[in-house]
């Protein structure tokens, strides 16, 4: 019987690239990661606050980060991001 998410080895060639970083951002930035395109994304804030990727075009992220009333946070602030997608 197979587990559940086992993991099998990969076959073929992918050609994706990964974006990994702790960034200091503030809500509006953009975070360039070098990549020609995202196709996964991953944010997580250091601090008791919300974040997201309000945009992505083509490998430019912009950043939303909001306090736990939902105000903007205008000071930066460690962002972690894991980025997977296609290099340039």
């Amino acid at each position: 019987m197979p587990i559940v998410g086992q993991l099998i080895k990969a076959v073929g060639k992918v050609g994706k690239k990964v974006f990994a970083e702790a960034v200091e951002v503030a809500d509006g930035d953009t975070i360039d990661t070098g990549l020609r395109s995202i196709d996964a994304l991953a944010l997580t804030p250091s601090a008791d606050r919300f974040v997201s990727a309000t945009n992505v075009t083509g490998g430019v992220i912009t950043i939303g980060l909001k306090d736990t009333t939902g105000a903007a946070v205008t000071t930066p602030e460690t962002v972690y991001i894991i980025a997977i997608g296609d290099p340039r």
